[in-house]
């Protein structure tokens, strides 16, 4: 993978986990919330209920995004290495002695 893939594949992560720990934390303000009376509350629960099904969709939509380029960033690596075995052969081998001697010093 290159470098660019590699941060797409980093990024759409991280913004499913957030979209995660905001739709956990929109779930518990309101369960919270359901047992509280009143009429002003009554309206915040309306608020948060869509709130939770736009990011649960919204959670739907990213993991779907993020495992279709993974998907398309592997099959064009694949791609690339079975079209250019020794280039990819040699690129690997350049970034291991570059890596070893980076480590070593």
């Amino acid at each position: 993978m290159t470098d660019t893939t590699q941060q797409l594949a980093l990024g759409g992560q991280k913004i499913v986990e957030d979209l995660r720990v905001l739709l956990r934390d929109s779930e518990e303000m309101l369960r919270l919330a359901a047992n509280v009376p009143g009429e002003g509350v009554d309206a915040l629960r309306n608020r948060l209920g869509s709130h939770v099904e736009t990011l649960q969709s919204a959670l739907g939509d990213a993991q779907r995004n993020v495992q279709h380029r993974y998907r398309v960033a592997t099959v064009s690596t694949e791609q690339y290495v079975r079209h250019n075995p020794w280039r990819a052969l040699a690129l690997a081998a350049g970034t291991g002695f570059v890596l070893g001697v980076l480590v070593a010093r």
